[in-house]
């Protein structure tokens, strides 16, 4: 095979995903062996789609060049194209994938765990301070090399501050199980939304399995939007720090800091950390005892979303989905008494209806036209998401999915008390616990979630008052506003 640029040849096949394939390869020039990304074009593709996925490997080149220092982000050394298609000339690296290991050997002790996360996590502060974020961060993009590196790769969806939108409306990129809810609900991203990602990445080191494991994509999409994760069965100490960054709500997500500080005493009590002489490389030191804090509490964002997946790839590689509206499909009731008139969730509550929920003023917070919060005293919060659907089975399904998940919450929260009610809209359910996060004082989690029609819509509650009271009195003051909008 002639070398690509007149310079790079192909030796054999190391890997291959979703997005292209990767070769081992000597760089003739520099006599030096290097990996080579090819970018597989997926058939059929447009010119314009050719055209933005070229583009969107230059971009990759480009997000990662600015990283190349980095001793915990794999090295970049050029870019070429070669027969209309891109390729990618990386740092070759000895040793295998997050995934790799735990398919081969099984789950990791928390440990060693905390101290790649830790690793991880210093690559990513790394590349957010540079205007990058990953948005792909999973177990086959954390390398674990002989020499005992931990590195993060592939920037083949990143984005980059400055860089315009590459990705048309409509499009999502990303691993199922492993994108942030807020990407999936087509809210702004950032920061958080790559810790969500590594701690959907951490969970399946120590645990073996990923947290919203299905057996479709679009089933894990839909995990990971309206359900808990599995229950930990080896996580250990790193159960609290887990729960905080996979939390659904970013504005309740802990931050990066609070996360290094959790791993970091983890990683230390296990006597497990990383050699700061050698990145990556983990030793042993004695055991000195630390006492670990709280953190976050953990409290579902409940939404829904319809995909149309191009194919269906294994395990988790990058794909592109796109969104499409929810079928026209029949309903018994058809479109009579059907609401038509959009709205966004902010309008559902007034500043005086949520003050009167939580117990004083409140400030609120627009994430979408499906989605809003308020946050009251003593940290009490409210969570609105509503949707419009095109017809009553659309509603249906939103609510039979969140419905499923919260007769569930029992197992998961012992104490917990559930009910068909209050009475709103045409079917309602809901649930009341005790914060088995919250330490400092006493705080409450309350969900319901009802459908009017096809209209489905979920409210959450987190505040010092306990039982059903607050979280009816928001549901009648919603259930009133939407049914102005016939």
């Amino acid at each position: 095979m002639t070398p690509l640029a007149g310079r790079y040849r192909l030796l054999s096949q190391i890997g291959r995903g979703g997005m292209g394939t990767v070769w081992r390869a000597e760089d003739e020039l520099l006599q030096q062996e290097v990996a080579v990304k090819e970018i597989r074009l997926p058939p059929g593709l447009s010119e314009a789609d050719r055209a933005e996925l070229t583009d969107r490997t230059l971009r990759e080149a480009r997000a990662a060049a600015r990283l190349r220092s980095h001793p915990s982000i794999v090295t970049v050394h050029d870019v070429v194209v070669d027969d209309g298609r891109p390729w990618i000339v990386m740092e070759f690296v000895r040793g295998r994938s997050l995934e790799q290991v735990v398919r081969d050997r099984g789950p990791l002790p928390p440990g060693r765990v905390a101290a790649i996360g830790l690793r991880m996590l210093d690559a990513l502060s790394a590349a957010h301070a540079s205007g990058v974020l990953h948005r792909d961060v999973k177990p086959a993009n954390v390398l674990l090399t002989d020499d005992g590196r931990v590195l993060l790769t592939d920037f083949g969806i990143a984005t980059v501050a400055g860089d315009d939108a590459l990705t048309r409306t409509g499009f999502l990129s990303g691993s199922p199980g492993y994108i942030a809810p807020e990407r999936l609900r087509g809210e702004p991203d950032g920061p958080g939304s790559d810790l969500w990602s590594l701690g959907a990445t951490l969970f399946t080191a120590v645990e073996g399995a990923p947290p919203f494991a299905r057996p479709s994509p679009a089933a894990a999409m839909a995990a990971v939007l309206t359900q808990a994760p599995a229950p930990s069965r080896l996580a250990g100490p790193l159960v609290p720090v887990l729960s905080a960054i996979l939390e659904k709500d970013p504005a309740r997500r802990c931050s990066p800091a609070q996360a290094v500080a959790a791993l970091e005493a983890i990683a230390g009590e296990a006597g497990t950390e990383l050699d700061r002489t050698a990145p990556g490389r983990l030793r042993r030191r004695r055991r000195t005892p630390i006492v670990l804090g709280a953190l976050l509490a953990v409290v579902l964002t409940v939404a829904a979303v319809a995909v149309v997946l191009p194919r269906v790839f294994p395990y988790t590689p990058p794909i592109v989905y796109r969104y499409t509206p929810p079928m026209a499909l029949p309903s018994a009731s058809g479109t009579a008494g059907l609401f038509k008139k959009p709205f966004e969730a902010c309008d559902l509550l007034t500043p005086g209806q949520a003050g009167k929920v939580l117990g004083g003023p409140v400030k609120e917070q627009f994430f979408s036209e499906y989605h809003c919060s308020w946050t009251g005293p003593d940290s009490s919060r409210m969570v609105v998401m509503a949707y419009l659907t095109p017809n009553v089975w659309g509603a249906e399904q939103f609510y039979d999915i969140q419905v499923k998940s919260m007769k569930q919450e029992p197992r998961r929260t012992p104490g917990t008390k559930v009910r068909a009610g209050p009475d709103v809209g045409d079917e309602a359910f809901s649930f009341t616990q005790r914060n088995r996060f919250s330490f400092m004082r006493k705080q409450y989690n309350s969900d319901l979630s009802f459908r009017l029609a096809n209209v489905a819509v979920s409210i959450k509650i987190t505040g010092s008052r306990p039982g059903f009271t607050d979280l009816d009195r928001a549901a009648a003051y919603v259930e009133r506003a939407v049914e102005k909008l016939r």
